[in-house]
C-alpha cells in the first residue's frame, strides 16, 4: 500500500481546487483502492470528511514534515499554486512544502499544475531552484512549461498534460436538475449559465456584461443562471451582476455552497457557460457545454485555446458589441469542435495519474 501527502488550497471552499482534489484522490483510489492519502488543508476536519482521508493543518509543519517522513511521496496538487500575482507568501508557502519533501528524502510530484505569472526576481530564482529538485512536473498547458523553461529548467522532468479535473467523468445531469427547478427554473427552456468572479474594475466589466445580457435576453427565449463558483467568495460579485439585471425577468441566483458533482451536474444543464473562473470553464467542458471566457489570467486563455472554446473578452477590454456577437453566436453554434478537443484533453489528464504511478513504482 503505498502513502502519499498531497498539498494544495483545501479546505477554503474554492469549487476548483476542491474538483481538483475530488480528481486526484478518485484517480488514485481507482487504481489502488487502499491508497494511503494525507491531504494538506486549511480546514482538515472538513477535508477528511468531505474527501474520506486523512488531514493534516497547512501551518503545522510538525505534522507536515513527520507525514511526509512516512509517506512514499508528496504531491503538489495542481492549479495556480505557483504564482505570485495572489502574493508572494502563498507563493512562498508552497515552494517550502515542496523542499520538505526533498529534505525527508521522499519522491516529489508536481502534479498538473499552472505555472505562473511569477514577476518578482527572487521567486523566480526559487522557483526554478526548488522545482530542479522534484522527480518529475506535469503541467497542465504548454504555457506553463514555457514559463518553467524561461526560469532556467532543462525540461527534462517536465510534461505538459492537462488540468486534472478533465479525468473527471461526467455527472448526472439529474442533480442539478433538481437544484434548479427548486430555484425556479423551467427545465423546459434553454439556460444560460454565468459564473463571476472579484477582480479588481470588476465593476465596469458587469456594467457591460449586463447590457450585452438585456440586449440577448431581447432575441432569445433565454433563462439566465448565476452560479457562485468560490463560495462565498464569489457572492458578492454574482449579487453585483444580478442587481444591474434586476429589471429583467428569469434571473435566478444560486447563492449556495455546492460540491463538485453537483457543480458539474448543475453546468451540464446550461445551453452555454459564460465564465471568469478557469474551473467553471472546465467543468462546462467536461459536461460537454459551450464556454465563452472573460479571462482575467493567462491560465483561462490557454485553456480556451487548448478547449475549443471562445474568448469573449478580457475584464479590461471586454466590449458589449463584441460580447453580443460571440453570445449570439455560442448560443446557435454546435459544440462540435470543443467535443472533438475533450478526448484529447482528457487522455492527457489521464496522464498525470499513469506518470504518478510510474514515479511511485521507480520507472520514472
Amino acid at each position: 500500500m503505498n502513502k502519499i501527502v498531497i498539498s494544495g488550497y483545501y479546505g477554503f471552499a474554492n469549487a476548483g481546487d476542491e474538483a481538483m482534489l475530488t480528481s486526484i484522490v478518485r484517480a488514485l483510489r481507482g487504481v489502488q483502492p487502499d491508497i494511503d492519502l494525507t491531504v494538506i488543508s486549511g480546514n482538515p476536519a472538513e477535508t477528511a470528511a468531505k474527501h474520506r482521508v486523512k488531514s493534516i493543518y497547512r501551518f503545522n509543519f510538525f505534522k507536515i514534515y513527520s507525514a511526509i517522513k512516512k509517506a512514499d511521496m508528496l504531491l503538489s496538487g495542481g492549479g495556480s499554486l505557483l504564482q505570485d500575482v495572489t502574493s508572494l507568501r502563498s507563493l512562498f508557502y508552497y515552494l517550502f512544502i515542496i523542499t520538505l519533501g526533498k529534505l525527508a528524502g521522499k519522491k516529489v510530484m508536481l502534479y498538473s499544475h499552472g505555472i505562473g505569472p511569477i514577476r518578482n526576481t527572487l521567486a523566480r530564482k526559487l522557483t526554478r531552484i526548488v522545482c530542479g529538485k522534484a522527480d518529475l512536473i506535469t503541467v497542465r498547458d504548454a504555457d506553463s512549461q514555457s514559463e518553467l523553461l524561461k526560469m532556467g529548467l532543462d525540461g527534462k522532468n517536465i510534461l505538459v498534460t492537462a488540468d486534472s479535473v478533465l479525468a473527471l467523468p461526467v455527472a448526472n445531469k439529474a442533480i442539478g436538475q433538481g437544484i434548479l427547478k427548486r430555484a425556479g427554473v423551467d427545465l423546459t427552456r434553454p439556460v444560460l449559465g454565468i459564473s463571476v468572479r472579484p477582480w479588481a474594475n470588476d465593476i465596469n466589466c458587469f456594467k457591460v456584461i449586463a447590457a450585452a445580457l438585456k440586449q440577448f435576453k431581447r432575441r432569445h427565449d433565454a433563462q439566465i443562471v448565476l452560479l457562485p463558483l468560490q463560495y462565498p467568495a464569489d457572492l458578492k460579485s454574482c449579487a453585483a451582476l444580478a442587481e444591474l439585471l434586476k429589471t429583467e425577468q428569469d434571473i435566478f441566483f444560486l447563492d449556495k455552497a455546492f460540491n463538485t458533482e453537483e457543480f458539474l451536474s448543475l453546468t451540464g444543464n446550461f445551453k452555454l457557460l459564460l465564465g471568469m473562473r478557469l474551473h467553471a470553464l472546465v467543468f462546462a467542458a467536461v459536461m460537454g457545454v459551450p464556454v465563452l471566457a472573460v479571462s482575467y489570467d493567462p491560465k483561462v486563455d490557454a485553456f480556451v485555446n487548448t478547449a475549443g472554446g471562445v474568448l469573449a473578452g478580457s475584464v479590461d477590454d471586454i466590449s458589449e458589441t463584441e460580447l453580443v456577437k460571440v453570445l449570439e453566436r455560442a448560443w446557435s453554434a454546435p459544440p462540435a469542435a470543443q467535443n472533438e478537443q475533450m478526448g484529447e484533453l482528457r487522455r492527457k489528464a489521464q496522464l498525470n495519474l499513469d506518470e504518478t504511478f510510474a514515479l511511485l513504482g521507480g520507472k520514472k
